[in-house]
């Protein structure tokens, strides 16, 4: 009769070898989908994560579920904009702004976004962190960049990219 043991091929015969996983660059475009429609990226690096939301398409949730995780938060705004919020750029070309606690997503959009500042005169001083490498967090803000986004960030580092990535649901890029 039938056995119900009967080996079935492996999934990559299926997948005909590896063409059915996501290129490198598709990844890329993936990442820059999700933060489009402001979902998490995770950025890994040498021995260090970030995970990262677009300040554009930052939602109340999103924020709230990023300050629930430990570490401490950061925009990661570029130089030029620092400068425009009279915020220390010790990063050069760009600066990591301290995330206050008691802000929302609207207050973050409202860093990122020089069309609001008419509207939303920012409340200073915006202290920004000095110590720390901020390789990861200038990715971020390329990535943002090339999604066509504002390039500002919401930024937690983290020292389990992969498993957080997993947890979350969230595309890893590596950098």
């Amino acid at each position: 009769g039938m056995r119900g043991n009967v080996s079935k091929p492996g999934l990559r015969q299926y997948a005909g070898g590896m063409s059915l996983l996501p290129t490198p660059t598709e990844r890329v475009a993936r990442a820059r989908a999700d933060l489009r429609v402001g979902l998490p990226v995770v950025i890994e690096g040498a021995g260090a994560g970030l995970i990262v939301l677009a300040a554009e398409t930052l939602t109340a949730d999103r924020l709230a579920a990023l300050r629930a995780l430990p570490g401490r938060a950061v925009v990661a705004i570029t130089g030029w904009r620092a400068e425009t919020l009279k915020a220390r750029a010790y990063d050069g070309d760009l600066a990591r702004v301290a995330l206050p606690g008691d802000v929302d997503a609207h207050w973050v959009r409202a860093l990122a976004d020089p069309a609001l500042d008419l509207a939303e005169p920012m409340k200073g001083p915006l202290p920004s962190l000095r110590e720390g490498d901020a390789r990861l967090h200038r990715l971020a803000l390329m990535l943002a960049k090339s999604a066509q986004l504002l390039p500002a960030v919401v930024a937690l580092e983290t020292d389990r990219a992969q498993a957080l990535a997993t947890e979350i649901g969230a595309a890893c890029l590596t950098e």
